[in-house]
């Protein structure tokens, strides 16, 4: 059963998303599956840039949406498979069509965009984050994880400075 381990604010602006990515990236390992959350602009992407980056990949500023290619592999000492859900019929369709085994990876970090609308094909031990756009033009981040599934250093997000 998953339960929000932290709730923190972020500002507006994307290069304090990027920090918080690159943190993430910093402490994913090989076989961590992410499951993201957020309306069209919530910095779903912008944050994937950033745990390029802290993952260590060759070309973190390239990370685009894969919308339309579903799922883009960028190398590094772990790779990032970073997949997109938005077109769901598309990704179950790849899925169900022996994509899975490709994109549960143990030897990657898997990050699915729109992660709840295929949220059945992803592992119990998903680290989820939802991306919420506040009023004020700044983001509110939560994120779920369940018992004993490996990301225990997430539960130090809040008190770090990814606003700074």
């Amino acid at each position: 059963m998953r339960s929000v381990v932290a709730e923190f604010r972020l500002p507006a602006d994307p290069e304090a998303t990027q920090r918080f990515g690159r943190w993430l990236g910093a402490h994913l390992r090989a076989g961590d599956v992410v499951g993201l959350v957020g309306q069209l602009g919530a910095g779903k992407t912008t944050l994937v840039r950033g745990l390029a980056a802290g993952l260590g990949c060759e070309d973190a500023d390239a990370v685009a949406s894969p919308t339309y290619l579903l799922v883009v592999e960028h190398p590094g000492p772990v790779p990032l498979l970073h997949a997109d859900a938005y077109l769901p019929d598309k990704l179950r369709g790849f899925l169900d069509d022996g994509g899975l085994d490709y994109l549960l990876d143990a030897r990657a970090v898997t990050v699915v965009e729109w992660a709840d609308l295929v949220h059945k094909y992803l592992p119990e031990s998903t680290l989820w984050i939802h991306l919420h756009l506040e009023p004020d033009a700044g983001r509110r981040v939560l994120v779920q994880r369940t018992e004993g599934d490996g990301f225990a250093w997430i539960d130090a997000a809040p008190k770090m400075g990814f606003g700074d």
